[in-house]
């Protein structure tokens, strides 16, 4: 069940970053980043998230982390 729950989170995360693309850039992900530099960002998401939980802060929102990473391009 545990593993059911992190692919969700996982293809939720993908799913909402190609829907940030679209509509910010007009592309999909793939037109920016390659499959490897996707999983880094999610990766990268997870940390924060984990960070920030252990500071007892609100966590940033994934759509929050996907846009600040966009407007980086």
């Amino acid at each position: 069940m545990l593993e059911d729950q992190v692919a969700s989170q996982r293809i939720d995360f993908f799913e909402q970053m190609h829907h940030e693309f679209l509509y910010l850039k007009g592309y999909g992900t793939y037109a920016y980043l390659t499959s490897h530099d996707v999983d880094l960002l999610y990766e990268s998401y997870m940390a924060q998230q984990v960070s920030i939980a252990a500071a007892i802060t609100p966590q940033t929102s994934v759509v929050g982390f996907i846009r600040s990473f966009i407007k980086t391009l």
